[in-house]
């Protein structure tokens, strides 16, 4: 007797089938979670590319908000409609590169919007397992990880990487990027721009006798001070300690003296909660022609303490 093939199934058979398949591989998926406990794994999922029909563990779709018992048979596009814009074109053009046999694995890091409109970070990798005999796939299988949290870390140590976390200015990493980009476009269009060191006077002083949370409190106050006067496009950094540097594109000595003249003026009127004053000593610079950044800044560091020699609380230029 011949065997019972696919095709001589009826219409209920088949879906029996599927739906036992289905549940098969459920149970086998929350296995698969359960014996691979690394952080953010949601599991396997399948995906019957002609039937369009994609199988995945629940955490896939509960980690975005949705209740698997409601949502029923879904289609590859039930993900890929809830692609972050800027991801899109990227994810797509992975599978279909993937799918056309191009790459080895579909292997792609991409944001997908949660049911409440924030997004989560997912890493995918699946391989097509299946094909016809004409090459075209039939079934894909792979593995999704929920990686919100350490994209945070990851964020976290960028934001960190170029920036100063108590002032939330930029850091000294990021001044000589910054310089250096500046020197190169003096040199290509002759775009001027102007440097002002800052430094608050007597600081171990304020330490000393009010404790380091007040001097951290001094910091800030000097930074959101400089944030309030400066334009758009001047850019802070903190140097360490409680130096500072501010950066002004397109600017020429002038225009740099009247930004240092505003800072020692405002700065009069700032105080901390314990009615501290400060007071700031001042270097300002013009970039010139073929200076190197260690140029500038000795030349703007010398003027610095010409204004700390001079008596404090002024600006040299």
């Amino acid at each position: 007797m011949a065997r019972k093939t696919f095709k001589d199934w009826s219409n209920k058979e088949l879906i029996d089938y599927i739906y036992q398949l289905e549940e098969t591989i459920k149970k086998e998926n929350n296995q698969f979670v359960g014996d691979f406990k690394w952080a953010g794994n949601l599991g396997q999922w399948f995906w019957y590319y002609k039937e369009n029909r994609v199988i995945f563990n629940d955490l896939k779709a509960t980690s975005i908000g949705y209740d698997p018992k409601q949502l029923g048979e879904i289609g590859y596009e039930f993900y890929t409609d809830k692609l972050h814009p800027d991801d899109y074109e990227r994810v797509m053009d992975n599978m279909k590169n993937h799918l056309k046999g191009i790459t080895p694995a579909y292997e792609v890091e991409y944001r997908i919007q949660h049911k409440d409109g924030y997004y989560v970070w997912y890493y995918d990798r699946g391989v097509v397992t299946k094909r016809d005999e004409s090459g075209l796939p039939l079934l894909l299988e792979g593995i999704v990880f929920d990686i919100s949290e350490a994209k945070a870390v990851e964020s976290k140590l960028a934001y960190l990487a170029e920036n100063d976390e108590l002032t939330k200015t930029f850091n000294r990493r990021m001044l000589f990027r910054y310089l250096e980009e500046s020197i190169n476009t003096y040199r290509s269009d002759k775009t001027p721009f102007s440097l002002l060191m800052i430094d608050i006077d007597n600081f171990k002083q304020i330490n000393d006798l009010y404790g380091h949370l007040m001097g951290d409190e001094s910091l800030v106050l000097f930074a959101d001070l400089i944030k309030s006067l400066k334009r758009a496009e001047d850019l802070i950094f903190r140097y360490g300690g409680d130096e500072f540097f501010i950066l002004l594109p397109s600017t020429h000595l002038e225009g740099a003296t009247h930004l240092g003249k505003r800072l020692l003026q405002s700065i009069q009127s700032e105080k901390t909660k314990k009615t501290l004053d400060l007071t700031l000593s001042i270097g300002v610079v013009e970039y010139q022609a073929y200076e190197t950044i260690d140029n500038v800044l000795k030349r703007v560091d010398r003027l610095l303490y010409q204004a700390k020699n001079n008596g404090k609380n002024q600006m040299s230029f």
